[in-house]
């Protein structure tokens, strides 16, 4: 690739101090006489040496700009990440979060280093997540084996557990999603106002898919007591899942990790045995109250 063309023009003063910003396109549309200051862009979109360079690239992408000046805290210009490096930087991003939602780490996350990596060191990288996986996976089973009695009594229990364990692993993956982009893009990010305001948006999706799968179970089995059980439990399984997700990368932050290392398998295995738990608890407590 040849070098990327210039598509701004940064205005510093006696001090080199960034104060504007003027794309070559527009300077060619001015007049001739027409002063700088007043085709200049004062607002203006940049970036710190030590910014994460994901968020480059995502202030690139959300002002529409071709390159991100940089700049240091007493805005002396320091240069620009050029059309070219944000292109590349959302390429490996890209990847990066694939890996990650795999749980893949610690690993040159480049495609051509995943293509070209020994088998060996593939295997050492997602061997240990999926054992993991599989211990989780044994502990759910061991969940649902402590409930046999109410299964066999009720084997129509036993259609809904997908439903249940989707619905909640859902949920925690978009909410979790959702606030790993945001820590990226915002590091002064109010956490307690963001945990507040996604239990609220919680709340009301938790409510929406628990009424809906209650009122289609009442309807089409004509059985009350087991649209009260899966639409409480629904609820209960998407807010824990919901809050579960929000808590893992809140602790990671909090002790200077990367968030994205508490998505994939790990958050999984947690909010499946996690929402297991919760809907064999309550049927078992509503079947009690009903036979």
């Amino acid at each position: 690739m040849g070098e990327d063309p210039n598509y701004y023009i940064y205005i510093v003063n006696d001090q080199n101090k960034l104060i504007g910003i003027i794309s070559i396109k527009e300077l060619f549309r001015t007049p001739k006489n027409t002063k700088v200051s007043h085709i200049m862009k004062k607002a203006l979109t940049f970036v710190h040496p030590y910014a994460d360079q994901e968020k480059v690239a995502l202030l690139a992408l959300q002002h529409n700009l071709k390159a991100i000046p940089v700049i240091d805290k007493n805005k002396n210009f320091l240069g620009v990440v050029p059309s070219d490096i944000v292109l590349n930087i959302l390429h490996n991003e890209t990847v990066e979060d694939a890996l990650h939602s795999a749980g893949v780490h610690k690993f040159d996350l480049s495609a051509t280093s995943v293509i070209k990596a020994p088998a060996i060191k593939m295997i050492k990288l997602r061997l240990p997540w999926l054992l993991l996986g599989l211990g989780g996976g044994v502990l759910a089973a061991q969940i649902v084996g402590f409930f046999e009695e109410a299964l066999s009594k009720n084997l129509i229990l036993a259609m809904f557990i997908p439903v249940v364990v989707y619905m909640s692993d859902a949920a925690a993956t978009q909410t979790e999603t959702l606030f790993i982009r945001s820590l990226a893009l915002n590091q002064h990010l109010i956490i307690k106002n963001y945990f507040i305001r996604e239990i609220k948006i919680g709340f009301v999706i938790a409510l929406t898919c628990s009424s809906l799968l209650s009122i289609i179970s009442i309807i089409w089995w004509k059985m009350p007591y087991l649209g009260l059980i899966l639409g409480t439990s629904l609820f209960s399984a998407i807010i824990f899942a919901m809050s579960i997700a929000l808590l893992i990368p809140i602790i990671l932050n909090k002790f200077k990790k990367d968030p994205a290392i508490g998505s994939g398998p790990f958050a999984t295995i947690i909010t499946d045995i996690l929402s297991l738990t919760i809907y064999f608890l309550i049927a078992s407590t509503i079947l009690e109250m009903v036979y």
